[in-house]
């Protein structure tokens, strides 16, 4: 933390003394540093007091709560972590439950109906979100959205799709090893928000989802900043770089190492704030789902937060607007363009 820390504070020092404008012009670059300065140590002390405040051994948990039964689908656990493997067990009842027989699927370990589960509902997720939204605006309201063409041809589309599914069975990897920390106790998750209040569970999924906004914003601009990452890695996603090859196919279409370094936050900031666990998961189900939206091209014009316009301006400029969901991040560190700023520079 240090570390970025001092990244953090050389990078905005640079770009203050780049400046060559009188003192006055220093008002609105001063304002954005101070607030840098102290939010972000903020924040990580939030997070730290939290995990402080909020210390309960049933949550924490250890490795003496679990013992492996390899004769048994589930492991087995003390009473306070049962409840997640419960619940876990039910969500796998519920996507393979159709598609498995019972005798058969209780020979498979639970950790693998678990991987199952969620390359089951990886892939339904993303072709049932990509193809409605493609049809939605791609023939239903294309006079609408895509009047003077824009339309992305098959090919680009078709391949999308080919990199999503040779990444997925990897992608899936990162929740079902969240899934199987937390059910360990390995991690500040906690079942039920009774255990910490409604204002309790306000407070802390603001921090936890702040947290992962801000590492994901840091996790992508490396990925950008670090040249053998970029070239290795995040490339591939990037050859999607005009509006007319964007599609919400695109989402998932990234080297599949760069897929989980991305959504990596997620996972580690349920290790310093206590979690609600219903909550954790479903921010994992709704960055699946907004992959596919940020992808289509169609600026909806709902700041502050990071929509498909903004997106579109990171893929066609590759500096700008690294943020996932809002655009302080972006804001904050002066990498922000807005969507507007692109129409009033191609008019001129």
């Amino acid at each position: 933390m240090v570390v970025g820390y001092s990244w953090y504070a050389a990078g905005l020092l640079k770009q203050l003394s780049s400046t060559s404008k009188g003192w006055h012009m220093y008002l609105h670059p001063v304002a954005k540093a101070m607030a840098n300065l102290l939010f972000l140590p903020c924040l990580f002390f939030l997070a730290a007091s939290s995990a402080l405040a909020f210390n309960d051994p049933l949550v924490a948990g250890s490795k003496s709560n679990v013992t492996e039964d390899y004769t048994s689908p589930l492991p087995t656990v003390r009473p306070y972590l049962q409840g997640f493997v419960e619940e876990t067990s039910w969500y796998n009842d519920l996507v393979l439950g159709p598609l498995i027989p019972p005798h058969l699927r209780s020979k498979i370990p639970h950790t693998a109906q678990t991987w199952l589960r969620n390359y089951t509902a990886g892939i339904l997720i993303y072709f049932i979100t990509g193809g409605l939204w493609c049809f939605y605006i791609y023939y239903w309201k294309r006079h609408v959205y895509f009047s003077k063409g824009g339309v992305p041809s098959k090919e680009p589309i078709l391949l999308q799709i080919w990199v999503s599914m040779k990444g997925m069975p990897i992608y899936v990897s990162l929740p079902t090893l969240s899934e199987y920390m937390i059910e360990r106790g390995w991690t500040r998750c906690y079942l039920s928000i009774s255990e910490v209040g409604i204002p309790g569970y306000i407070m802390l999924t603001f921090l936890y989802l702040a947290l992962v906004e801000c590492g994901i914003y840091w996790m992508h601009r490396g990925l950008h900043d670090v040249k053998p990452l970029y070239k290795w890695l995040h490339a591939t996603h990037h050859i999607y770089n005009k509006e007319n090859t964007l599609s919400p196919f695109a989402g998932l279409a990234f080297n599949p190492l760069d897929g989980i370094l991305q959504a990596s936050p997620h996972v580690i900031f349920i290790f310093l704030v206590p979690t609600h666990f219903f909550t954790h998961e479903l921010s994992l189900f709704v960055e699946s789902v907004w992959t596919a939206n940020i992808h289509d091209c169609i600026h909806g014009k709902v700041w502050p937060i990071m929509g498909a316009g903004y997106h579109t301006i990171h893929h066609t400029t590759y500096r700008h607007n690294y943020g996932h969901y809002t655009i302080w991040m972006d804001w904050m560190f002066g990498t922000l363009r807005d969507p507007a700023q692109s129409v009033k520079a191609k008019s001129s």
